[in-house]
Formats: structure tokens, sequence, C-alpha cells
């Protein structure tokens, strides 16, 4: 008897059952990585944002409160710096005569008026108050998407140094 040899051509199901599942198990790592990636791209972008506004809080706070010779003032959500003539004022800059630094919040940006009209110098703040302890400055900023970890809002400490030298100095 003459056995007929069937060649088979194409893939079983279970070959391609096999295929299907290794290709699903595949994508879905493939999806995962995708995602956990993505996630941390937006946390670095938003601690990049975060750390902009408080590095530049820090510069512009530091510098003002440095070189002020009286104790700044708090009330109605600003605060009032005067500052003496021939300093580097708030918006960048030199004043020739004895002025008022008032740093002020709305929305999400930082704003200063020296008695032209307020200027916005930063963008990304969702909240500012600060607190004036004798010789020192605290000054609590909460930047827009600020990651979990750092309870919503760090705080800078400035010392009045020009207040404080005076008075070492007399």
């Amino acid at each position: 008897m003459k056995q007929l040899i069937n060649k088979h051509r194409g893939f079983t199901l279970i070959e391609l059952m096999v295929a299907l599942a290794a290709g699903m198990f595949l994508l879905g790592g493939v999806s995962l990585a995708y995602s956990s990636i993505n996630n941390s791209t937006t946390t670095v972008k938003d601690l990049e944002n975060s750390l902009d506004v408080i590095r530049f809080s820090s510069k512009i706070f530091t510098r003002s409160l440095k070189q002020t010779n009286s104790i700044p003032t708090y009330s109605n959500k600003i605060l009032k710096v005067t500052q003496e003539a021939g300093v580097l004022a708030c918006t960048g800059s030199i004043i020739n005569a004895a002025f008022t630094e008032e740093y002020s919040h709305e929305n999400d940006s930082l704003f200063c008026d020296i008695g032209n009209g307020k200027v916005k110098i930063l963008k990304g703040v969702n909240t500012i108050s600060y607190a004036i302890d004798n010789n020192m400055v605290s000054i609590f900023v909460e930047p827009i998407n600020l990651p979990s970890q750092f309870n919503k809002r760090l705080v800078i400490d400035i010392s009045l140094s020009q207040i404080v030298m005076n008075k070492a100095f007399q």
C-alpha cells in the first residue's frame, strides 16, 4: 500500500496561539516600560520647574533682603522691603532714589512693584507666604506640581545681613 505523505504548509493552531501569547507578553512589557518612562519624564519635568521656582525665589529674595537697611513688613499678603538709593531693584534696574519693593502673588505668578506698577517676575508659584522673626525672614514657597515628598512647600530662610552688620558695628 502506498502511503501518501502530506506535506504540511503553514502553521498549526497551537503554534499560532503560542506565537500570539509570546507577542502579547512582549507588547505588555513594552507598554509597561513606556508607561514607566513617561511617568518618570513627567516627574522630572515637574521637579525641574519646581527647582527653577525655588532657585529664582531664593536668588531674588536673598538679594533684596540682604541689602535692605530696615525690617520688611508683611500684611495683606504683600511683602514690603524698603531699599536705599543706588541698589538693584527686583525688576532688574538700579534705582537712584529710595524705593520700596512690594512682592505680591496672583494666580500662579509672583509680582514686584517698585512704584511703577506690578511687574511679573516669576511664573509657576502655587502659593507663597512670609514670616518675619527679628532679623530673619522665612519664605514659604509652593511651586506648581511640586512632588509630594516635599510636603507641598519649601522654606527659604534669609538673614537680614545688612541690619545685623549695622547693629554689630555700632
